[in-house]
């Protein structure tokens, strides 16, 4: 009997502390009534913009510095450029990225290449320019969602979205012959983040799928050598990417990443014909290429 009273009075002490949390009354030896709410705690500017610069510290103390993932419930920005280069000439982008706090991820690039005198890995039986190529350019959307499988591990699926110009085949010489292309791309993909250590973690980015190249060209070669001919040719595409995120500042990462590209090529029948039959000559090679390349990229 004892314990149960002890027990309902400690309830009763418990339930009258919650009840006069927020509006508790004091009285003094005069009588006076002194009322303590929360109304009476105030925050200033000054210290609302620490409390603010604390929080963006801690989110990003927690973000692995590799775009596509976000701490949990966290919103992460960024945006840098990177620098790859390949075999048929270097190429640069500028890109901006967020991942939201409900997990939603998308990614904007704009590219532009400087096409080199030099075989295209991608297309064997294709001679290499005679006098400088026209630059190319392109720009590549990426939407996807990134999973918290666990604390040290995510995992982001994503589309990837390309359209391009002078990427692919790129020809020109002084006869005024020459070879131009557009290429539209639709690569699914997805992207492991390791989350080793506050400074460096690495992922692993996979994305494969259909890429159509669109060819127009002159060649003297051809049995008509004053009237442009056109062909097409549907690749089929597939690039490891693996990479690590070191960040150097709160907002800064530095992120070294190589790349393994794989195509095969199916020409129609005017790409793959020869020169001399108004073709392009396009293997259907499956051809390989290694791509290395550096990324900036700043986060808040």
């Amino acid at each position: 009997m004892r314990k149960l009273t002890f027990i309902l009075t400690c309830g009763s002490i418990i339930n009258c502390a919650y009840a006069t949390e927020s509006n508790t009354s004091l009285s003094t030896e005069s009588g006076q009534i002194v009322n303590q709410t929360e109304s009476n705690i105030t925050i200033t500017a000054e210290e609302l913009k620490i409390l603010k610069k604390l929080a963006e510290q801690a989110k990003l103390n927690n973000y692995s510095g590799v775009p596509g993932t976000a701490p949990k419930d966290k919103t992460v920005s960024a945006t840098g450029a990177a620098l790859e280069e390949t075999q048929s000439g270097p190429q640069i982008y500028a890109f901006f990225t967020q991942t939201l706090a409900n997990g939603f991820y998308y990614e904007g690039r704009l590219y532009a290449k400087y096409n080199m005198l030099t075989q295209n890995p991608a297309f064997p039986n294709i001679q290499p320019s005679e006098e400088n190529n026209p630059p190319g350019y392109k720009g590549v959307v990426k939407l996807g969602y990134n999973f918290h499988v666990t604390d040290d591990y995510d995992i982001t699926p994503y589309l990837r979205l390309e359209a391009g110009n002078n990427m692919s085949i790129v020809y020109a010489d002084n006869n005024g012959n020459y070879v131009n292309s557009t290429n539209y791309a639709l690569l699914p993909g997805f992207k492991q983040t390791f989350k080793l250590s506050p400074k460096l973690n690495p992922y692993i980015d996979i994305y494969g799928g259909l890429v159509q190249v669109n060819l127009t060209g002159n060649l003297t070669q051809g049995p008509n050598p004053n009237q442009q001919f056109t062909g097409s040719v549907l690749q089929y595409q597939l690039t490891t990417e693996f990479g690590l995120a070191y960040k150097f500042t709160e907002h800064q990462a530095i992120i070294p990443y190589t790349q393994f590209v794989y195509t095969a090529n199916n020409p129609n029948s005017s790409a793959a014909a020869p020169y001399n039959q108004g073709g392009f000559n396009v293997s259907q090679l499956t051809t390989s290429q290694q791509v290395y390349a550096i990324k900036y990229s700043y986060s808040w």
